[in-house]
């Protein structure tokens, strides 16, 4: 099998997609630095100071400052001692508001973990350096991405870098994060809902037509997806109710058959509603959580001013470069200055950040003519 990591980096964020023999199978966003709990990686190590024991063998835990965590298995330390551990899973954002990121004593490190790839939860610095032995090549839209990520994977990896603008664009990640937000994907005869609620991501099919067919349709896309946009914990999938057991085990077969692309993962048969559940390793949040965070269907602020940023960053022409959004969206890029002088500079122009309460969306980028 032939693999190649797309690597679309942008001010603030970098848009990754797994390429394997020709077809995009895992889609991932990396953001360095927008939020606190964004620098928070599975894997690091962080000096954690415990605060209550939670039963059942947890604890709650500060890794300091504001950012609590549950640990888990307790040591049976009493409150208020210092221990080292490691991060398993990542803050997840959820409808209003975020989950605890979970972490397990350092000395647990041994244990086994679930294999995958998992971009959203690795330290960007070090994410291309830890893949680059399996995959064949990396596609940079530029060479100014190429030489940024050549310096940080190592000259003697296998991997090779290759510059090629019309790859990315095919891609086109820009549409994979609208689907993202809306949750909405077309299969043959019907359509796809995903949707994000505190308990389990719920998928729900739609559609006119033979039942059997739309299921089947559902059933094949289901995984893909899932793998695409790294939804990973509860997931209930509704299908169209099923005439008799023949019918669900017709149903249940297709099924077993597209999950085999999802590696690790548990999952129900169809009961007699219709209903299947999947448990999937979940690291860190699924690319709808991380651009909408606590706002499902909607864009969160930082992916606002990020996607303000990029089409700076894509605008063409001499001039100075004004850019206008709302006053929530110019205070956040004002917290950015290292995005705005890397934006200068690659731009070769000055950067002026307008706040203009009326401006909907992310806002619009001007190209100045003085």
């Amino acid at each position: 099998m032939t693999r190649t990591l797309l690597w679309d980096a942008g001010p603030g964020e970098i848009r990754a997609g797994l390429v394997e023999d020709g077809t995009l199978t895992e889609f991932r966003i990396i953001r360095p630095r927008p939020s606190e709990r964004a620098l928070l990686a599975v894997g690091e190590h962080y000096t954690a100071r415990i605060k209550a024991t939670l039963g059942a063998g947890k604890c709650l835990v500060s890794l300091g400052g504001d950012v609590d965590a549950i640990l888990q298995p307790a040591p049976g330390l009493p409150e208020g001692s210092l221990l080292s551990v490691e991060m398993t899973r990542a803050p997840i954002p959820e409808p209003g508001r975020w989950k605890l990121p979970q972490v397990r004593p350092a000395s647990d490190i041994e244990a086994q973990k679930q294999a995958g790839w998992h971009f959203s939860a690795e330290p960007w610095e070090t994410f291309p350096r830890k893949i680059a032995d399996k995959v064949d090549e990396f596609v940079c839209p530029n060479t100014m991405v190429a030489n940024e990520l050549g310096n940080l994977i190592l000259v003697d990896m296998p991997a090779s870098i290759r510059i090629d603008p019309q790859a990315i664009a095919d891609a086109d990640f820009a549409s994979l994060i609208e689907q993202a937000v809306t949750g909405e994907f077309p299969i043959d005869g019907g359509m796809l809902s995903i949707e994000r609620t505190r308990a389990m991501t719920m998928i729900d099919i739609d559609g006119g037509g033979d039942a059997m067919a739309l299921n089947l349709a559902a059933a094949r896309e289901i995984p893909r997806l899932l793998r695409l946009f790294d939804i990973g914990g509860q997931i209930g999938i509704d299908f169209l109710t099923l005439p008799d057991r023949t019918a669900r085990l017709t149903l249940d077969a297709g099924l077993a058959a597209a999950c085999a692309q999802l590696g690790p993962h548990e999952r129900t048969a169809v009961n007699g509603f219709g209903f299947v559940q999947i448990v999937r390793p979940r690291h860190g949040p699924s690319i709808a959580e991380i651009v909408c965070e606590t706002t499902p269907g909607r864009l969160s602020r930082d992916s606002r001013a990020i996607a303000l940023l990029r089409e700076a960053a894509a605008s063409m022409g001499h001039g100075p470069r004004v850019l206008t959004a709302h006053p929530v969206i110019i205070d956040r890029l004002r917290q950015w200055p290292e995005e705005i002088a890397a934006l200068r500079i690659s731009l070769g122009v000055e950067i002026e950040l307008v706040p203009d309460p009326s401006v909907n969306g992310y806002g619009y980028v001007h190209v100045s003519q003085s």
